[in-house]
């Protein structure tokens, strides 16, 4: 696979909204181009007089690659606007979560031949330290479409992702399953939860609540972070089509069923009738059999959340957080081997990039009860390294 230097070359890139997102992809693509990376954002550029905005149809004229990453709803409009100032080996590339609202207008641009056309999806917030380890699908348009498929695979591998191939008609249907769905039953769950809970009550739940509970919350919860209008596009793109509101409408069908057979089962308890013709346990069997006939992907799960069960158990008991400036090779043997010395026995290190140093690296260590520890002179120590103690934290 060609590195990202190698396929830009000498052209002039432009990223068209330079949100979370839009900014990712400006520094990422800054280091691999001899050109200023051109951006445009009007929303941005009233908000920040110094962003480096220019109009639309100038970042169109001055460009060779131009990146869509705006909000899902404003693509349609954007390449209305700029089809016509497309040119020939021109390429653009949208890095939308969905493709449905604006999909023949990629089409037809492709088989105009006006530009080159790309399509590719970052499966993750683009927030996070790191995006290692990371889905990255990249669509396959055309035949045409080779050299935008070769700038996207290019920029998930510079960032250690995972790269993923499909042609570009298949996107949507998968991305129901992959997203819309899961955004579906979390906006369910945390709208029902904040009917039925008081404010501020869910964090009280977590920290009395079982593993399985734990697992829930954290999807719940991981969907709040979101940004609403983005979970309600991924939603609302779903909905648009036949085939994804016939699946929305078959999750409600069996969440009323599922209600049905428990009201049903209810009725039974307290006779000698309950454990004969009781129905609820024989449908959820059925159904996870209908899911994993053969039960690998149940195994396959039991595993993948018992280490996630045991790992916040240590690191929640008992948590150290230290942060080194720089990573550098044999930096974490170091820091065990000051740990060893101060008596600590760890349990659990799970760790990240840190966005407070440019090479630095956060470790998160957690530890079995023991000895009193001196933190002051474990501080000292670790400071000898670059290695900060930011905190201490011990939950009984």
């Amino acid at each position: 696979m060609k590195n990202l230097s190698t396929i830009i070359g000498s052209r002039t890139i432009g990223v068209v909204g330079v949100g979370q997102w839009g900014q990712r992809l400006v520094n990422t693509l800054q280091p691999h181009t001899p050109h200023p990376v051109l951006q445009s954002d009007h929303p941005r550029a009233e908000e920040d007089r110094e962003f480096p905005h220019i109009p639309l149809s100038d970042l169109t004229r001055q460009s060779d690659i131009i990146f869509l990453s705006t909000d899902l709803t404003a693509i349609p409009n954007i390449l209305q606007e700029i089809r016509t100032q497309l040119r020939a080996h021109q390429v653009i590339i949208d890095i939308a979560s969905s493709k449905r609202a604006f999909l023949p207008t990629l089409r037809e641009i492709d088989a105009s031949e006006r530009a080159i056309v790309g399509s590719i999806h970052p499966m993750t917030r683009a927030d996070l330290p790191s995006l290692r380890g990371q889905n990255g699908i990249v669509c396959t348009v055309s035949e045409r479409s080779q050299e935008a498929e070769e700038i996207g695979e290019a920029l998930f591998a510079d960032q250690e992702m995972i790269v993923h191939r499909m042609r570009l008609e298949e996107h949507d249907r998968m991305m129901d399953q992959l997203q819309g769905k899961p955004h579906f039953f979390q906006v369910a769950a945390c709208a029902s939860m904040a009917r039925g809970l008081g404010k501020g009550a869910v964090a009280d739940l977590e920290h009395i609540g079982s593993p399985n509970f734990q697992l829930f919350a954290m999807s719940v919860g991981r969907g709040a972070l979101l940004n609403p209008d983005l979970q309600a596009d991924i939603i609302t793109s779903m909905a648009s089509s036949p085939e994804g509101r016939s699946d929305l409408e078959q999750i409600i069908r069996m969440q009323r069923t599922i209600l049905d057979l428990a009201l049903h089962d209810a009725a039974l308890q307290g006779t000698n009738r309950f454990q004969r013709e009781r129905q609820l346990p024989a449908f959820i069997k059925n159904m996870r059999e209908m899911l994993d006939p053969t039960g690998t992907w149940r195994e396959h799960m039991r595993k993948q959340t018992d280490t996630i069960i045991v790992r916040l158990a240590n690191i929640k008991k008992r948590c150290m957080r230290l942060t080194a400036k720089r990573d550098t090779p044999g930096m974490l043997k170091r820091v065990c081997e000051i740990l060893e010395r101060h008596g600590i026995d760890l349990n659990a290190i799970d760790s990240m990039p840190t966005k407070d140093f440019p090479k630095g690296m956060v470790f998160e260590l957690g530890h079995k009860d023991g000895a009193p520890i001196d933190m002051h002179q474990l501080a000292q120590d670790l400071d000898a390294i670059d290695v900060i103690l930011q905190k201490e934290e011990t939950n009984q």
